[in-house]
């Protein structure tokens, strides 16, 4: 390959990967992309070789060089296999290649060779773009410790993507609950995004969640500065709403975030395999409950969203506040199927 298309896919291949790292592809472009890396294994290549030396992401799914190379050498190995067994069981084939020489045969390995990179590399592009990124299941939680001795504890259904740099310690909270633990580093601000908040710290114990449209950030330790998705992160400014321990701030889709006191140990009971409400609106309760059971609450009477509720649960076991419920003398509490429906008396 000549000089200058080399640089070409370089520069094609930089170009794709800043679309990806920080712009927000729609199906089309994804699909241009698909097609590019289609093209040629020489496509695939720079794309990794880009990945390697520009992506920084701490923790154990971190993917080398190495292992790229070597799903690549596995599918070359894969296909030298390939081609032998479609020669041995048929004879057609390899009369049909010999006929107008070798030529025929060597377009058909070559093919094929494409095709099988093509597949490695997407494997391996795939395991490299997916690298910082956790997520736990219904009723699972889980403890992750990043490469600078920050901790994040994921509640159930949640999913996030960590990113670090040079100037930045960055995770996007894709959705659920975490709680970040801080290792302080004033050359690096920590900051969680979310699609209407950003939270920036340094070393501190904070909780994200997020709730519908909105973005809840309860401090227990320390102090962040709480702004809008569209702010930028790196820069202190005047508008930011700093909250202290025993704060939250909550943050809409589209406003300011409103700081109040709260009850921090309540906000991150789940930490402690606990659901805790105090006088919380019903529909919050079964949002919440829905969270960590297989199957699903659902409020039957429109009258019910008025209804407050109060306790402590086991989030290890929902079912310890559907038998609250039931003992209820305004509430009906009828199990079908994968539901339990809960109606009020009156109704």
């Amino acid at each position: 390959m000549s000089e200058t298309a080399n640089r070409q896919i370089l520069d094609e291949a930089s170009a794709w990967f800043v679309e990806f790292r920080t712009g927000h592809p729609n199906a089309r472009a994804r699909e241009e992309f698909m097609q590019w890396l289609r093209r040629s294994p020489d496509h695939i290549r720079a794309y990794l070789d880009i990945s390697q030396h520009y992506v920084h992401s701490p923790g154990p799914a971190n993917v080398s060089a190495t292992e790229a190379d070597r799903l690549l050498e596995k599918a070359r190995s894969r296909l030298t296999e390939g081609v032998v067994s479609i020669e041995g069981v048929r004879a057609a084939p390899s009369a049909i290649f010999a006929r107008p020489g070798s030529a025929m045969k060597r377009s058909f390995t070559v093919g094929i060779a494409a095709a099988a990179l093509i597949l490695a590399g997407a494997t391996a592009l795939y395991v490299l773009l997916q690298r910082g990124v956790y997520s736990t299941g219904s009723g699972e939680e889980r403890t992750v410790t990043l490469g600078d001795a920050s901790r994040i504890e994921l509640n159930t259904r949640t999913r996030l993507r960590v990113r670090y740099s040079t100037g930045v310690r960055e995770v996007e909270l894709l959705e659920g609950q975490a709680l970040f633990q801080v290792a302080r580093d004033l050359s690096r601000p920590f900051v969680v995004r979310t699609d209407s908040a950003q939270v920036r710290a340094v070393g501190t114990e904070f909780d994200v969640y997020r709730h519908g449209a909105e973005t809840r950030v309860t401090v227990l330790e320390g102090t962040v500065a709480v702004q809008p998705a569209l702010a930028d992160a790196a820069i202190v400014s005047p508008a930011d709403v700093l909250i202290g321990a025993g704060e939250q701030a909550v943050v809409p889709q589209q406003g300011k975030p409103k700081a109040h006191p709260t009850n921090a140990v309540a906000a991150t009971a789940w930490t402690r395999g606990e659901l805790e409400f105090v006088e919380t609106p019903l529909t919050e309760v079964v949002e919440e409950f829905n969270r960590y059971s297989p199957r699903r609450l659902v409020l039957a009477s429109p009258s019910l969203a008025r209804v407050r509720i109060s306790g402590i649960y086991s989030s290890a076991d929902p079912a310890s506040l559907v038998l609250f419920l039931r003992g209820q003398p305004d509430l009906t509490v009828i199990e079908s199927g994968p539901e339990i429906r809960i109606f009020a008396k009156k109704e």
